[in-house]
């Protein structure tokens, strides 16, 4: 979890970020509050007014903060077609803004956003478990006719391991600010621990395997 600091210029509660995220979702489809109001409200139940979508956006630095409801993230997730993920989006890294967050009086570092929705090591495990039986499940009820069936086990996994991907991307980003310069960086350390074992740097047989296959460990030799 990313250390918390000791001071933001502003802090955003987890409501505000919701409601900064509305906003970019709203601006990423190209709607008018209006559009974003008739989308909603299949799944909302009821239509938000102009004036209530006014408030919504607002809320992102006014005083008066929009409280969302589980009802109403799942709304927006399926309103306008985004993983609930999407609304907990940390907001710009130039607006070095902190989360408002009881544990930390001048804020937490917002990575813990990030934390919340990809996992962590200690978090994703029991997730991961939960959700693979839960497709298990749904697919052997589908199977036997007892029940509508859910995501496929495979399917469910498939997603699983995207989302595994998304984490080690962010965390390669956390420490070097760029995949591509990570990469770099550990083709450059590779090619030192070479030396140092006194193989040759340009030796074809040692050069890092394509992204996507195995290779197999070598075993040295006890002296």
């Amino acid at each position: 979890m990313p250390k918390l600091k000791d001071l933001f210029p502003r802090t955003y509660t987890p409501n505000q970020v919701v409601a900064l995220n509305v906003a970019r979702a709203r601006a990423m489809r190209g709607w008018t509050q209006e559009q974003a109001a008739n989308a909603l409200s299949p799944y909302l139940g009821a239509r938000w007014s102009n004036a209530s979508f006014s408030a919504v956006e607002r809320s992102i630095k006014g005083d008066r903060v929009k409280q969302f409801s589980a009802d109403e993230l799942v709304a927006l997730s399926r309103g306008f077609d985004l993983p609930i993920g999407w609304f907990f989006l940390p907001p710009p890294p130039e607006e070095n803004a902190g989360l408002d967050s009881p544990e930390a009086r001048r804020g937490a570092d917002m990575g813990i956003l990030l934390d919340i929705v990809l996992g962590t090591p200690s978090s994703s495990p029991p997730y991961r478990e939960a959700l693979l039986a839960y497709a298990a499940a749904t697919a052997s009820a589908e199977a036997e006719g007892r029940g509508a069936g859910a995501a496929g086990y495979g399917t469910v996994e498939e997603r699983l391991d995207g989302l595994a991907e998304l984490r080690a991307a962010n965390e390669l980003r956390q420490a070097f600010g760029d995949v591509a310069e990570a990469r770099d960086v550990l083709l450059r350390l590779a090619g030192l621990l070479d030396r140092l074992e006194g193989r040759d740097p340009d030796d074809s047989s040692h050069e890092p395997a394509p992204a996507g296959t195995k290779t197999k460990g070598t075993r040295r030799s006890k002296s």
